[in-house]
C-alpha cells in the first residue's frame, strides 16, 4: 500500500521555490528591465518633443557644417550667449563628428546618441566592470540621461578617462587619451597633474603638447586670444547658474570675489591631495570643482572613479539617484545646487577610501 504524499510539504516547497524565484528576479527587473525601458521611453519622448541630441543638433552639427565650408563658426567675443545654444566648441571637437554631417540631421542626431551611449558602455568595459547590474544602474543616473539627451562630449570623455586609467602604466596611451580629452574640454587639466603624480612624465608632457597643438586648429577661423575671450564671456554668462561652489555662495549672498576665492582654495586643496595620494578620483573631483561651468551631465564623469573603486554593484551606485531632484539645464534653487555638490563629495569620498595609499603608482585595492 502506497503512502499518501505529504501535500503540505509539497506546497511549502513550491511556495519557497516561488519566493526564491521572485527574490532572484527583482534585481533583473530593477537593474536590467527598468533601465532598458527607461532609455527607450526617454529617447521616444525626446524624439517626439524634438529634443533629442540637443547639444549636438543645435551646436556641434551646425558648427561642423560651417567649418567644413571654410566659414568662421564662432560668434563675436561680446555676443549675447544667454540662449545656451552657441558655436563655442573647439575645432578638436568638430573633427571627430565631421563624418556625421554627411548624414541628414535627424539620422546624425540618432547616430550621435547611440555613439555616446556606446561610450558609456565602453568606459565601464575598459575599466574592467563585468557586473551587468552596474551597466543597468548607470542608465538610471540623471547625469547619464542628461548626457545622452544632449549627445555632447561628456560620455566620450568618460571613455577617454577610462582609457587613461586602464593603461596608466603604458608609456604613451594615457597621455594620448588625456591629451584628446583636454583638446575637447580643457577643464579636465587636473588629470595632467595626476599623470605627473604617478610618474608618467612623458604622458603628462604629451597631453599638454596635444592640448596646446589643438589650439592651432583655431587659427584659420579666429585668433586664439579671441577664442579664450569668448570662453570668458561664456563663463561670465553661466557661472552663477551651474552646480559649483561659486554659484552656491553667490546664492547665499556672498560677494563674487569671496566666492571665487573659496572655490579656488577648495580646488587647490583637492589638487594638493591628488598629488599627495596620487589620486585619480581627486583629479576628477578637482576638475569639477574648478570648472567655471558644471551642468548636470558633467557628474557622469564620476562613473569612472566609482567604477574603479566599485566594479561590482553596491549601494554606492545609488548615490547619484537623488540628482533626479535637480534640473539639468541650470542649477535650480540653492538647495538643489547644494544637493549636487553633496553627491559629488560623497561619491569622491567613496572612491578615495578604496584607493591605494600614496606609495607606488595609482591603483585600486579592490573588488
Amino acid at each position: 500500500m502506497n503512502p499518501r504524499p505529504d501535500v503540505s510539504a509539497t506546497r511549502g516547497f513550491s511556495r519557497s521555490g516561488l519566493l526564491i524565484a521572485l527574490y532572484r528576479s527583482v534585481p533583473v527587473f530593477l537593474l536590467g528591465v527598468i533601465p532598458l525601458i527607461s532609455v527607450v521611453m526617454a529617447l521616444t519622448m525626446y524624439s517626439h518633443a524634438d529634443s533629442i541630441a540637443l547639444d549636438f543638433h543645435h551646436e556641434l552639427y551646425p558648427e561642423t557644417e560651417l567649418v567644413l565650408h571654410g566659414h568662421n563658426p564662432y560668434p563675436p567675443v561680446d555676443a549675447d550667449l544667454s540662449d545656451g545654444s552657441n558655436n563655442i566648441w573647439p575645432i578638436a571637437a568638430v573633427i571627430p563628428v565631421a563624418p556625421l554631417v554627411l548624414l541628414p540631421p535627424a539620422v546624425a542626431d540618432w547616430t550621435m546618441t547611440i555613439l555616446v551611449l556606446a561610450s558609456l558602455a565602453g568606459a565601464l568595459w575598459v575599466i574592467g566592470v563585468r557586473d551587468w547590474r552596474v551597466y543597468g544602474i548607470t542608465l538610471l543616473w540623471p547625469p547619464v540621461v542628461s548626457a545622452y539627451q544632449t549627445a555632447n562630449a561628456t560620455l566620450p570623455l568618460c571613455l577617454l578617462c577610462a582609457l587613461a586609467w586602464r593603461y596608466r602604466d603604458r608609456r604613451w596611451i594615457p597621455g594620448l587619451a588625456i591629451g584628446a580629452a583636454l583638446a575637447v574640454k580643457f577643464f579636465l587639466w587636473p588629470l595632467v597633474l595626476w599623470l605627473a603624480a604617478v610618474k608618467q612624465w612623458r604622458s603628462s608632457l604629451l597631453s599638454v603638447a596635444m592640448a596646446a597643438a589643438s589650439l592651432l586648429l583655431l587659427l584659420p577661423f579666429t585668433p586664439i586670444g579671441a577664442y579664450f575671450a569668448l570662453l570668458r564671456n561664456l563663463s561670465n554668462t553661466f557661472d552663477d547658474k551651474s552646480y559649483t561652489i561659486f554659484a552656491l555662495l553667490l546664492d547665499a549672498g556672498a560677494p563674487s570675489p569671496f566666492a571665487r576665492a573659496v572655490t579656488l582654495a577648495l580646488g587647490g586643496a583637492l589638487l594638493a591631495l591628488c598629488w599627495r595620494r596620487r589620486s585619480f578620483a581627486l583629479a576628477i573631483g578637482a576638475a569639477l570643482v574648478l570648472s567655471p561651468i558644471v551642468w548636470l551631465h558633467f557628474f557622469a564623469l564620476l562613473i569612472v572613479p566609482l567604477a574603479i573603486a566599485r566594479p561590482r554593484f553596491s549601494s554606492a551606485w545609488l548615490l547619484a539617484l537623488p540628482l533626479w531632484l535637480v534640473p539639468g539645464s541650470a542649477n535650480g534653487d540653492p538647495w538643489q545646487t547644494a544637493l549636487g555638490l553633496v553627491v559629488l563629495l560623497t561619491i569622491l569620498l567613496v572612491c578615495v577610501r578604496r584607493e591605494a595609499p600614496a606609495s607606488g603608482r595609482s591603483h585600486v585595492v579592490a573588488r
